[in-house]
């Protein structure tokens, strides 16, 4: 009986195996035919995820969450089921959008506490020490 079954398992490995063998390329899918309030019920669904995620992230500028979902729209209707998958890639599309913006606040805050000390290092250390190079005869001789 396990035979049978491992015999069965291997034909149909085989058979994708060889299906599958030329990479798939989108322009070379058949066309879907789609429902007629197909894209109502996309833009109803992108609409609500844009106010949950605006929500659930309250810092992001919304202008940003709503690229981020379009963006996941875009990929989503490159697989079978894209209404199923859009609030997935939707909410990983969010995530990457907070914390490239966590990250950005992060530098903008460390450079401007950086600029006051550089400011005083160019001041007093730097400034200076061009001063006696620029002075001194052996470095102007070079």
């Amino acid at each position: 009986m396990n035979t049978l079954i491992d015999q069965s398992v291997n034909q149909f490995t085989k058979t994708i195996a060889v299906a599958h063998a030329q990479p798939v390329i989108y322009s070379d899918l058949p066309v879907r035919r789609l429902p007629e309030n197909y894209g109502a019920k996309v833009e109803e669904l992108k609409t609500a995820l844009v106010k949950q995620f605006n929500l659930e992230y309250a810092g992001l500028d919304k202008r940003l969450v709503r690229q981020a979902v379009n963006e996941a729209h875009a990929l989503a209707a490159l697989t079978f089921a894209p209404m199923l998958v859009l609030p997935a890639l939707a909410e990983e599309k969010v995530q990457a959008v907070a914390a490239w913006t966590a990250r950005q606040r992060f530098l903008r805050a460390a450079k401007s506490e950086a600029q006051p000390v550089w400011r005083s290092a160019m001041e007093n250390i730097w400034k200076p020490a061009l001063r006696r190079a620029l002075k001194c005869d052996s470095f102007a001789a070079a």
